[in-house]
């Protein structure tokens, strides 16, 4: 999951999306898990924080959705916006981008 939500495999999805001139917003079928860009090697290690990444990102967003109060729900966004920064951070690291690269996925930073 959180590969498939990163922005790196977001614009991935997006370029294919603009050469096959699809104007919708791509959608991942199985179809299109079978033509994924995995990453080559995936230490143990980094399989573990993805999932912990992923599992914290899941509680921090259910616990977002029974929020009510602004104060909870402001700090909630932001360690939701913490989390996937670091989500994608290892990303990178996973698919070996270079800082080059990652200017591209993300051109704001």
């Amino acid at each position: 999951m959180g590969i498939l939500n990163s922005r790196f495999i977001s614009l991935y999805y997006k370029q294919r999306a603009v050469k096959s001139a699809r104007k919708i917003f791509p959608k991942v079928v199985i179809n299109n898990l079978r033509e994924f860009p995995y990453p080559k090697r995936v230490s143990n290690e980094n399989k573990e924080k993805m999932a912990a990444l992923v599992g914290k990102m899941l509680e921090l967003n259910q616990k977002l959705t029974k929020s009510k109060a602004p104060q909870e729900r402001s700090i909630l966004q932001r360690q939701i916006e913490s989390t996937d920064r670091q989500i994608n951070q290892l990303v990178y690291r996973l698919y070996d981008l270079t800082e080059e690269e990652i200017k591209i996925v993300e051109p704001e930073t």
